[in-house]
């Protein structure tokens, strides 16, 4: 995993050139504006943990360190849902400040941003695709306590 990271960020690089788009809000935000090629890399990086976070403690949190978007959401599950903090640190401010996602919407989402991430790399006969842990992220068994 040493080369995660990069292999990431080529990934977003791959995935931007052949148009695929990547959209997130909330917060009273309807768009964040987030890039394929820059800004979505700051979430894939950091997915596996977050998933083994949720996974074994119910908890994780996202850096979306990206210039003007510079905030932080942190992630608890509590009685079959997460609730969602956002820390701005930026002059926009979050309206509400938390936000409730049924677990298993919440964990969908996070399984197929994945799996998409990783069947884009595949469809764009990227080599990365076939390496790990994107390959598994295509996979039929997704194991939440290590994220592949």
């Amino acid at each position: 995993m040493d080369d995660y990271e990069y292999l990431v960020m080529q990934g977003c690089t791959i995935l931007s050139e052949i148009g695929c788009g990547f959209h997130i809000a909330g917060f009273g935000s309807d768009d964040w504006g987030f890039d394929v090629s820059y800004d979505m890399s700051a979430l894939v990086e950091q997915l596996p943990e977050l998933l083994k976070g949720l996974a074994s403690e119910g908890r994780g949190e996202v850096d979306f360190y990206s210039q003007g978007v510079e905030r932080t959401v942190t992630f608890e599950r509590v009685a079959g849902a997460y609730v969602l903090r956002c820390h701005s640190r930026t002059s926009w401010k979050p309206s509400p400040e938390v936000e409730y996602v049924d677990s298993v919407k919440m964990e969908s989402m996070l399984t197929e941003l994945a799996s998409t991430f990783s069947t884009g790399l595949e469809a764009a006969s990227s080599e990365i695709s076939m390496l790990e842990p994107f390959r598994s992220w295509r996979g039929e068994q997704w194991n939440w306590n290590t994220g592949t």
